[in-house]
């Protein structure tokens, strides 16, 4: 079975790209706070996520960096070549749901 959720804030602004045929996609990272250290400062870890389509489009629409958001989805994996032929592995959150939390605070 292959289902993950995360409660976490969004990393960066939320951009929107078109890849062909009207496919709409944005790929963001999630941070997602761990517990506390024992000398009370917090961490947290960083989950890349892509989104598609119509679901892609409200992320960019509704949320921004720094509003706290609910994934659901599965991870993936997958390999790409860049222009100078090394192959780079990928590991990411592939969303099929998507909960508005909170909007980042103005302070």
């Amino acid at each position: 079975m292959n289902t993950v959720a995360f409660v976490g804030r969004i990393v960066k602004e939320v951009e929107l790209r078109n890849v062909g045929e009207d496919r709409l996609v944005t790929n963001n990272v999630l941070a997602v706070r761990k517990t506390f250290k024992k000398d009370g400062s917090s961490d947290a870890d960083f989950i890349p996520f892509v989104v598609w389509g119509k679901k892609a489009e409200i992320l960019e629409k509704f949320c921004n960096k720094g509003d706290l958001i609910a994934l659901n989805g599965k991870m993936q994996s997958r390999t790409y070549q860049t222009n100078d032929k090394d192959t780079k592995y990928v590991v990411e959150m592939l969303v099929e749901d998507i909960e508005f939390i909170q909007k980042k605070s103005k302070n």
